[in-house]
């Protein structure tokens, strides 16, 4: 009777070793302003790696300097680890007017206003990407949930008309990751024996 009682404490303590770590947030900046080009796309793309697990959640940080924001496409756009295709959000779609500036604003999918329900000049304050997506594009940020949160995250941009002038200032995604399993061991008892188990880019497009 004591031989069991130890092998079932032996079993419990393996089970014990095998477990989860917890959810983690993850904040990537872009280092440095860039300028928007007329009547082109631009990209500013981060590299995450070094991170495991699914993505439970993705926010989108922007701040701009435009002297018409109106004339704005904005994307976020991911390609996971070891893949070559890309999955496209998009945030803005030309919906403000001849005003000014996209300052400090996060797009949350969780946020209680659409970006289009506001008014220009945009922020401080936190967004739900646009209500009036192109058609064919997707303005879900959980479209993002469990996928890799590893691989390249891009801002694209595309200035729609000319005459007016463009900086992004910056730049940043925050990661929420689930859960990962730990690697453990469980020890199957029976009958005497015992077993171990190791447990597409726009013009890039």
């Amino acid at each position: 009777m004591r031989k069991l009682t130890a092998s079932i404490g032996v079993a419990m303590l393996c089970f014990g070793l095998a477990g989860t770590a917890a959810a983690a947030t993850y904040s990537f900046s872009y280092p440095t302003a860039m300028g928007i080009t007329e009547g082109d796309y631009v990209y500013a793309d981060i590299e995450v790696a070094g991170i495991s697990g699914n993505i439970a959640d993705v926010n989108v940080f922007v701040d701009i300097d435009h002297t018409w924001i109106g004339d704005l496409d904005i994307y976020i756009a991911h390609q996971e680890a070891g893949r070559s295709s890309w999955k496209y959000v998009q945030l803005y779609n030309e919906d403000g007017d001849y005003r000014n500036d996209m300052t400090n604003v996060l797009f949350d999918q969780d946020a209680s206003m659409y970006i289009n329900e506001a008014a220009p000049p945009y922020g401080p304050g936190s967004f739900k990407p646009t209500a009036n997506p192109e058609s064919g594009e997707s303005n879900l940020l959980t479209d993002y949930n469990g996928d890799l949160a590893a691989g390249i995250w891009s801002l694209v941009l595309y200035d729609n008309a000319t005459g007016d002038l463009g900086t992004l200032q910056g730049f940043r995604v925050d990661i929420e990751t689930s859960a990962v399993p730990l690697p453990g061991a469980v020890v199957l008892l029976g009958s005497g024996l015992s077993a171990l188990a190791a447990l597409r880019r726009k013009r890039r497009i």
